[in-house]
């Protein structure tokens, strides 16, 4: 299937190709359909919409997950002077309940030491529990169509993000609910900033991203307005993607990357099976499984 253009304003592009007319800051949002919950189908693209870009659009963020434990200060300087996680434990369960916590603190029952202004140290340190949660991005379109064509052009849109949004059935042949045993994910999207014909290298990048929530208003101004053909004078379009790729420092592991390492897995466990079933059958001993040139172990 071929891949549907659009562009709004229609000054964006005359033609709809990748390149753009020169000089004109837009974005650019592509659909593919998903393969899985971290692979995209970038072979067929199925839809690029080119849009301005709106308001309040260029923000991004990068977050941890942090999170504060007394005693791991202590458990941390362990570590760096060479001490292994069984030696580590070993110290902890001798020191038990005599830590310098509990100690300071069975001394100080009076409220001595607290009026005296001083307070336990909890040697607390502040543990990595890794990345935060994925990214979301946020955009806001008003739409102003001046005659038909650009209020069909408006309409397609619309129903483009729609598709993307919304899932498909498991049954393609059906559109009846009761047919269909599972849904299919919704379509992966890919947004770039562009500067003319090139990407802008000023802007932040996003990663493979779904769309999340998807709200069209056609009475914006809480006035109801129409064109002489029923198409609404106003239309705002709020869109919000979440990305599919958790944020690493430096060239980010992207979905094909994961998919092919997923399926290495998969392949090791697949044949580690086979090994396992051979043994219970005394096909096998404690070689790799019949006509395989991997060994897995445990």
């Amino acid at each position: 299937m071929a891949a549907k253009y659009f562009n709004y304003p229609p000054s964006i592009s005359s033609d709809g190709a990748d390149v753009r007319n020169g000089g004109k800051h837009y974005m650019m949002i592509n659909s593919y359909e998903s393969k899985s919950a971290i692979s995209t189908n970038e072979d067929s693209m199925l839809s690029s919409i080119g849009l301005y870009i709106p308001p309040a659009a260029l923000t991004t963020k990068f977050t941890g997950d942090y999170s504060s434990k007394d005693g791991a200060a202590t458990t941390a300087a362990m570590g760096e002077i060479g001490l292994s996680f069984g030696q580590i434990g070993k110290a902890l369960r001798a020191v038990g309940e005599k830590t310098t916590t509990a100690i300071v603190s069975g001394l100080d029952k009076g409220g001595f030491m607290s009026a005296m202004g001083k307070a336990p140290n909890n040697h607390m340190a502040l543990l990595y529990k890794g990345p935060g949660s994925f990214r979301d991005h946020s955009f806001a379109f008003k739409f102003f169509p001046k005659n038909e064509s650009e209020s069909d052009l408006v309409k397609d849109i619309i129903s483009e993000f729609k598709n993307g949004t919304l899932p498909k059935l498991s049954n393609d042949n059906s559109n009846n609910l009761l047919n269909s045993s599972f849904f299919k994910a919704p379509r992966h999207h890919k947004i770039k900033f562009f500067n003319g014909a090139g990407e802008n290298p000023y802007l932040f990048e996003i990663g493979t991203s779904v769309i999340t929530d998807m709200s069209v208003n056609y009475d914006p101004q809480s006035l109801v307005g129409f064109h002489s053909d029923g198409s609404p004078v106003q239309i705002d379009l709020n869109l919000t993607f979440q990305e599919i790729e958790l944020q690493v420092s430096g060239d980010a592991i992207t979905g094909a990357a994961r998919a092919q390492a997923a399926a290495v897995v998969l392949q090791a466990q697949s044949a580690k099976q086979e090994m396992d079933i051979a043994r219970g059958l005394g096909l096998a001993t404690t070689g790799g499984p019949p006509n395989r040139n991997m060994v897995v172990t445990n």
